[in-house]
C-alpha cells in the first residue's frame, strides 16, 4: 500500500504543476475591428507563435494605433517580454491591468501580476512609438 501512494503522490503534483507552467499566449482582440487593425493582429499571433517576437511586437504596436484596447497591450507586453525588454513589457502590462474591465485572462495572468502587482505609475507612456533596440554589443 505505501509503495502506491508515493507514485499516486507523485502523479498529481505533476498534473497540479502542469498550470502555473504554461506559456502564455496573446489574447483574442474584440470582433468589429477594423480591417487594417485585424490583419495586424493576426500577423502579429503568427509572428508570435513562430517566435519572432520583435515582429509580433510591431503589428500589436500597430492594432494599438488603430483600436487600442487591453487585449492589444497585454498582447504587445506579451511580446516585449518574450523579446527580452522587462521594462518595456511592464508599462504594457500596466495599461493592460488598467483597461482589463473584468477582463479574467488579463487581471489573472501570472505575468501580468508579476510586473504590476499593484497599478503604480508607469515610467513612460504607452504604446512605445520606436521599437527598443539593442547595441551591438548587447
Amino acid at each position: 500500500m505505501q509503495k502506491m501512494v508515493f507514485p499516486i503522490f507523485v502523479l498529481g503534483l505533476v498534473f497540479i504543476s502542469v498550470p502555473i507552467f504554461a506559456e502564455e499566449q496573446p489574447l483574442p482582440i474584440q470582433e468589429g475591428l477594423k480591417p487594417k487593425a485585424s490583419q495586424h493582429h493576426t500577423e502579429g499571433i503568427e509572428n508570435f507563435n513562430q517566435g519572432n517576437y520583435e515582429e509580433a511586437y510591431k503589428h500589436f504596436r500597430e492594432v494599438l494605433k488603430i483600436a487600442p484596447s487591453a487585449e492589444g497591450y497585454f498582447n504587445g507586453a506579451l511580446s516585449l517580454h518574450k523579446w527580452g525588454y522587462p521594462k518595456e513589457a511592464a508599462n504594457f502590462f500596466y495599461y493592460a491591468k488598467k483597461y482589463a474591465n473584468g477582463n479574467v485572462n488579463i487581471l489573472q495572468s501570472d505575468l501580468v501580476n508579476q510586473y504590476v502587482p499593484i497599478l503604480p505609475k508607469p515610467q513612460r507612456r504607452a504604446p512605445v512609438r520606436q521599437a527598443p533596440y539593442r547595441s551591438e554589443g548587447s
